[in-house]
């Protein structure tokens, strides 16, 4: 359990790869074919930045087929001008988000916007106000520095949980984004930032402290503010909505990996089907995506855009999740290929890395928001709690609630075992 906590992506990694070899006699799939595709680019990216999202495939509830959805133009200093009062407040909130939701937000305006999107500054400061604040959480920061800084090599020696978190972020800020060149070479000063901030946080939550996957959310955050103290504000606020993602019990990944099987069965009951008669219906595959929100996935400019429209909160709550349904929907194809089993299906999403079309998920998983809003009375209560849409209590509703149960999709004490068995135990 402790290596689940201190390193949960390496952890279960090391566990799908294990499991590969100990039961590829009890799989049915076979071996994955050569040069597996990448995904289709065909979208167009126009000068309007128009991305069409379409789908042939149509869930099992009689429901109305998806909408067209486009994507639109990052906000721009005009637009972010227009929010921005003579005082400093940023006014129609409202109309921001959705700006920032449909296409991003320019780089030139990531430095000031990210720090309202993260709950650095709060929308209604004024100048002074956000100045004096500002001024407050670097002495905080600072403050939060030295109580690290000061330990003595004899409390360390005496602190054995201080001391292993502590050699824990050092292996991971020496292995973090180093491809970059913000953090490439040796003796680089960003390095000793990534270092002083992930070490300042396990002081401001030190219930938590450190774990694994952390400092891949930190890592772009720290390149775009390029100071500690903002990079510091930004990364707890960041971490105040991913924070479950790293806890011991893991009980938040485990939800939305039942939510993630649930709205999968609603999207592509067949692709659901499949991977339950696959040893894959757990969606284990899908964990480093969840825990890292797709970091490793993307580009840093594409996961800066994909962070952004997370954070917006729009058009729903876990619109993360319709985002991963909108990759395996996409890579369906390849993904049952050949009677492919789990180890041929871990493959092909790991493979998947950097070679994702970026607004086509996006608009693929707004699309299948759209469309379960406008079916919401068709839906069963987990999916409607997972979206926030109105528990319907329509009979069909309630009928479908049961096929879910009887699909494995409702918690349960073995699904509970599995994932223990997954992760901790890795798969020997």
């Amino acid at each position: 359990m402790k290596d689940l906590h201190d390193r949960p992506f390496e952890t279960t990694l090391t566990a799908f790869s294990k499991l590969t070899g100990a039961v590829a006699s009890g799989l049915t799939g076979s071996a994955r074919p050569e040069g597996a595709s990448n995904i289709n680019h065909g979208l167009s990216h126009g000068d309007e930045y128009e991305v069409i999202a379409t789908t042939s495939q149509q869930p099992s509830l009689g429901m109305s087929p998806r909408p067209e959805v486009m994507r639109g133009p990052p906000l721009s200093v005009e637009e972010w001008m227009r929010h921005a009062n003579d005082d400093g407040t940023i006014s129609r909130i409202e109309s921001l988000l959705q700006t920032i939701f449909r296409g991003g937000i320019d780089h030139a305006l990531r430095y000031d916007v990210w720090k309202y999107l993260l709950n650095y500054l709060p929308f209604r400061l004024n100048h002074t106000e956000a100045a004096e604040l500002r001024r407050m959480k670097i002495k905080e920061y600072q403050t939060l520095c030295q109580q690290w800084q000061s330990f003595t090599p004899g409390q360390e020696e005496r602190f054995s949980l201080f001391r292993d978190r502590k050699s824990l972020i050092s292996k991971d800020v020496n292995r973090t984004d180093r491809t970059f060149e913000y953090f490439a070479g040796d003796r680089n000063p960003h390095l000793d930032s990534l270092n002083n901030i992930l070490m300042s946080y396990m002081m401001y939550n030190f219930d938590l402290g450190y774990v694994q996957g952390m400092s891949d959310l930190l890592s772009p955050i720290l390149m775009l503010m390029d100071n500690e103290p903002d990079a510091f504000w930004c990364f707890v606020g960041f971490m105040d909505r991913t924070m479950g993602n790293f806890m011991m019990e893991q009980t938040s990944m485990k939800e939305q990996l039942l939510q993630l099987a649930c709205l999968l069965q609603i999207l592509d009951p067949e692709l659901a089907n499949y991977l339950n008669a696959h040893e894959s219906g757990n969606l284990f595959f899908c964990f480093r995506w969840l825990l890292v929100l797709f970091k490793r996935e993307f580009s840093n400019e594409d996961i800066m855009i994909i962070w952004e429209v997370f954070w917006t909160g729009l058009p729903c709550p876990n619109f993360h999740l319709l985002f991963c349904i909108a990759i395996l929907e996409t890579e369906r194809e390849q993904i049952m290929a050949n009677d492919n089993g789990l180890s041929d299906i871990l493959a092909h999403v790991n493979s998947l890395s950097m070679n994702i079309d970026r607004d086509a998920m996006l608009c693929k998983a707004e699309a299948m928001y759209l469309q379960l809003q406008a079916n919401a009375e068709k839906l069963p209560k987990m999916a409607c709690l997972t979206l926030g849409l109105a528990v319907s209590v329509d009979a069909s509703a309630a009928e479908q609630e049961e096929r879910f149960k009887d699909t494995h999709v409702t918690p349960s004490d073995d699904e509970d075992d599995a994932f223990e068995k997954a992760i901790s135990y890795s798969f020997l």
